[in-house]
């Protein structure tokens, strides 16, 4: 496992390969596309250094990079004191619009069984919100015809 890091810890090239690829992951989407929105305050947040990341938690990311959509955004919300199934579910509604591998997305589920330890571990520390953010992300349900 990778220790957290701030942007001034990654060179200026990892850290250049890893936000083109996490564009990449998001080509297509409009950019008033929630997910966007998203990534891109994620994107300022880190640039400016209020949170440190360091891949996927316990498994391994979606590509050879460390940097991805759907682990970025939810590393992002717990630096933020966001902690929760609402956030894992967020996670999850990225990573299914962004069509994630499916056994990647079961051993995610299978590890946010856990996520409690998470909340407790933030409410230790004093950085837990107990609401939900104002712009978490929830994938549409399809119609029914």
């Amino acid at each position: 496992m990778i220790k957290n890091k701030y942007i001034y810890q990654y060179s200026t090239e990892e850290w250049q390969k890893g936000k083109v690829f996490m564009l990449q992951e998001i080509y297509g989407l409009k950019h008033t596309h929630p997910i966007v929105i998203l990534l891109n305050k994620a994107i300022a947040d880190f640039e400016a250094g209020k949170f440190s990341y360091d891949g996927a938690t316990f498994v391994k990311e979606r590509s050879k990079s460390l940097f991805e959509v759907a682990a970025f955004i939810h590393d992002w919300r717990n630096s933020m004191g966001y902690v929760g199934k609402q956030i894992d579910q967020e996670m999850f509604d990225i990573m299914n619009v962004l069509n994630y591998d499916a056994p990647l997305v079961f051993w995610r589920f299978f590890l946010t069984q856990f996520t409690f330890i998470n909340v407790f571990r933030h409410k230790i520390m004093h950085t837990f919100v107990g609401k939900t953010p104002n712009d978490l992300y929830k994938k549409p349900l399809s119609k029914i015809n």
